[in-house]
């Protein structure tokens, strides 16, 4: 009777303190939604993990950007998204966040240090649930709810070599606060803008971030719901689906390859493919077929690459990024 007493106890101390946080019961989904607390910035963020979740294979993860308070909360925000986490099993986490104020949003010098603390805690929550859960790096994804989408785009536009898809669902826009974001654009980054056809707070918002995406070149994929201002965590699901299935992941990554050497870089790829074919391009008039060259500049200026790959089926797939010769510091470049 005693030993069992003790592992009752003892299943309830790790319950507590191992897993780290309290718990919030949810009757839609089997497991609890956990609080935890990441080092890097010490704040809490919470976090669903699937019944089916297996540490051996490589599970997805879906960031949620919640929206103003008191209307909108992490709480309110994962609990939308449990049930479909639990059925597609991926990870959804939801950090508290401090610049996703649409009702009286402060201006653009007070605003964009908010989305700056939110970007350093978005990005410290990621690392912090790759270091626990088989995270497939190529399905990391950014979501967020009516002011949510300020952070979507601030943070998300600025780190496409993390997030490899967004989804801004009925959210407010700003063009003001985008001066931070708006030089990381990638062109390859696929951005989901989802607007309320009856939306009266953020319809007209979404239809000005829709425009302003596409004149940046963005790979913006708008559409419009019939309904009122809510969440819609399915439709965000299933374009990240549909990004996964349809359009491949390539990332040029360049390696200065000594610090004394600020001319030469080591080319290669990182994406979701193994590609059986390469057709790198310098922007020098040079060439090559191999899968990772070697290629030294002989003059100072920018130049553009373009790598075409093509995959198991035959299908192009091209890259294009530009890079300034010399390089400033001896470093890693991940590249779109």
């Amino acid at each position: 009777m005693r030993k069992h007493l003790f592992s009752l106890f003892m299943l309830a101390f790790t319950a507590l303190f191992c897993c780290g946080c309290p718990q919030y019961a949810d009757p839609m989904v089997p497991e609890p939604i956990l609080r935890v607390t990441e080092p890097n910035t010490n704040g809490d963020y919470l976090m669903y993990t699937p019944s089916r979740h297996n540490i051996e294979e490589p599970t997805p993860l879906v960031i949620l950007c919640h929206g103003t308070k008191p209307w909108d909360s992490p709480i309110r925000e994962i609990r939308d998204w449990v049930k479909l986490a639990e059925e597609k099993n991926f990870v959804v986490a939801a950090p508290h966040l401090k610049g996703t104020r649409g009702d009286f949003p402060p201006p653009p010098h007070k605003q964009i240090p908010l989305q700056q603390k939110d970007e350093k805690k978005i990005l410290s929550v990621v690392q912090h649930i790759s270091g626990s859960r088989n995270i497939d790096e190529n399905r990391i994804f950014l979501a967020g709810w009516s002011a949510g989408g300020y952070a979507v785009l601030h943070t998300g536009l600025k780190h496409p070599e993390v997030f490899r898809a967004l989804a801004v669902l009925q959210g407010n826009f700003d063009t003001a606060f985008m001066a931070d974001a708006v030089e990381h654009i990638d062109p390859y980054q696929p951005i989901y803008i989802l607007r309320g056809t009856t939306d009266v707070l953020t319809g007209k918002q979404g239809k000005v971030c829709a425009d302003w995406l596409y004149e940046q070149n963005a790979y913006v994929f708008d559409s419009d719901i019939p309904g009122p201002h809510r969440g819609h965590p399915k439709s965000a699901y299933e374009f990240f689906e549909r990004v996964v299935r349809e359009i491949p992941l390539m990332r040029i990554v360049a390696t200065t390859d000594t610090a004394e050497s600020l001319r030469t870089l080591s080319f290669d790829i990182s994406g979701s493919f193994k590609p059986e074919r390469f057709e790198w391009s310098f922007g020098d008039g040079e060439t090559s077929p191999v899968a990772r060259p070697v290629h030294t500049y002989k003059a100072d200026g920018e130049y553009k690459i373009t790598l075409t790959a093509l995959d198991d089926s035959g299908k192009r797939i091209r890259r294009s990024t530009r890079i300034r010769i010399p390089q400033p510091t001896f470093k890693h470049h991940l590249l779109n």
